[in-house]
């Protein structure tokens, strides 16, 4: 107990911050994600377990985002209208064409927007910062928060287009771009002028090794990130969780999984909890899913999509879900620690050991809303309902690291997802993302 409230003090250091995420973290599938109304819950015990780290889990995404600030300010003293969010997306957008181009339009975990850039040709400025030219879930929207945190943009709201670029940011740019010297002109020089004078863009190799998102950084680009992952450990709480945290997963063995049976040496006993707890309340949320899936699946080849609640939890599937879901959900309030706002984690999983399966059923489906839907005391399709439930239908595609590398890394099951994104990023810190990511392409849908 007095762990507990310990926990719940230093908790107090750790805000969950918003730096302008419009969303909650999650996996593939932004379209058809299920947040639950747990999005807020779902920050908090990703803040707890990496502070700062935001979605970002691989080095590129960090520089691409930088660049794209660093040259929003460049123009911004020549036109007070530039948007720092529209450059950002433009230059991802032209990072991911220029690396498509040279790997044939395959699929991969650190590209999106294939069906969209498919085909296009000849690029200027104005058609990459056309709004529906690209994806609606840019992999920028997963560093706004790392941006401020390592400090390699200033902020004065929390807005992405309040960003400017600091010294470290532009030392990043610099250095991951050093070598690269397309027509004679810095990276950042070559770019000012396509979007000065709306020229076609060359997919020149130099061009293309500055941009792309599947050749790693420069050395010293990798070092300066690593750096400040680390920096001000010795003086802030959070600083110090994420710098424990990537010495931990660098230790990690794939060939050895880590467990929840003892706690790493690298984490203190604090860490380390809530860590446990958040991988407790993941659980239960992802149990939920499952009872909705299985409901959805059920509904999918009928004539007319409908059910009622007390036929859902008649079926067979439906009360195999919702035994696990009660199994995890007690898990939880096992723990009687809860650092969400609200305690709103609470809330949701005493909802999920109902002892009446028909209220939990419209629990779920009243937080769900999207893809299902309560009417009276029937469920019917929601927006975005599908006839194939388990598919995460989206025009994104790969959007994060895909299910197969998730089930790779070798932390303790259940653990929160900036976790597994650290694992990749200390991977490519370390310039072996790319011969990680490869293991699994058989796997990969293209």
């Amino acid at each position: 107990m007095a762990n507990n409230q310990h926990s719940r003090e230093m908790r107090g250091q750790f805000p969950t911050l918003q730096w302008g995420l419009l969303g909650p973290e999650h996996l593939a599938g932004s379209r058809r994600t299920r947040t639950l109304g747990l999005g807020a819950a779902v920050r908090k015990f990703n803040q707890l377990a990496v502070p700062g780290l935001g979605g970002v889990w691989f080095a590129k995404q960090i520089y691409l985002a930088t660049l794209g600030v660093l040259i929003a300010d460049r123009l911004r003293s020549e036109d007070d209208n530039v948007k720092a969010i529209e450059i950002a997306n433009a230059i991802e957008a032209l990072a991911c064409w220029c690396a498509f181009s040279s790997n044939g339009w395959k699929s991969d975990a650190r590209l999106r927007g294939r069906r969209k850039l498919s085909g296009k040709d000849d690029l200027t400025f104005t058609q990459l910062r056309q709004p529906r030219f690209y994806v609606t879930q840019p992999m920028r929207m997963a560093t706004v928060e790392t941006l401020v945190d390592l400090g390699f943009v200033k902020s004065g709201s929390q807005r992405f287009n309040s960003f400017r670029c600091t010294e470290k940011g532009k030392e990043l740019v610099k250095k991951a771009t050093s070598k690269y010297k397309p027509y004679n002109c810095t990276v950042e020089d070559y770019l000012l002028k396509r979007i000065r004078d709306d020229g076609s863009i060359s997919n020149t190799p130099e061009l293309r090794d500055a941009l792309s998102p599947l050749v790693g950084l420069q050395d010293e680009a990798l070092d300066l990130i690593r750096n400040r992952i680390k920096e001000d450990a010795g003086r802030c709480p959070e600083a110090a969780r994420r710098k424990n945290a990537l010495e931990w997963v660098n230790s990690l063995d794939v060939k050895k999984p880590a467990g929840w049976e003892a706690k790493p040496d690298k984490l203190d006993v604090h860490h380390w909890d809530d860590l446990r707890l958040g991988a407790l309340f993941f659980k239960a949320r992802d149990a939920a899913i499952e009872v909705l899936n299985a409901i959805e699946a059920a509904m999918a080849p009928l004539a007319v999509p409908k059910l009622t609640a007390d036929a859902a939890h008649k079926l067979s599937p439906v009360q195999t879900t919702l035994k696990e879901l009660r199994k995890a959900a007690k898990k939880f309030l096992n723990e009687s620690d809860d650092p969400t706002e609200g305690h709103m984690a609470t809330i949701f999983c005493r909802e999920c050991t109902e002892e009446d399966s028909s209220a939990i059923i419209r629990y779920l489906v009243q937080r769900d809303d999207r893809v299902l839907r309560m009417v009276g005391n029937d469920i019917l399709p929601g927006a975005a309902f599908s006839v194939q439930p388990q598919a995460e239908t989206s025009d994104e595609e790969d959007e994060g690291p895909g299910a197969g590398n998730v089930g790779r890394i070798p932390t303790p099951d259940g653990i929160s997802e900036r976790i597994r994104n650290l694992y990749l990023l200390n991977l490519d810190l370390q310039e072996q993302l790319g011969n990680f990511l490869k293991q699994s392409m058989p796997n990969e849908v293209a």
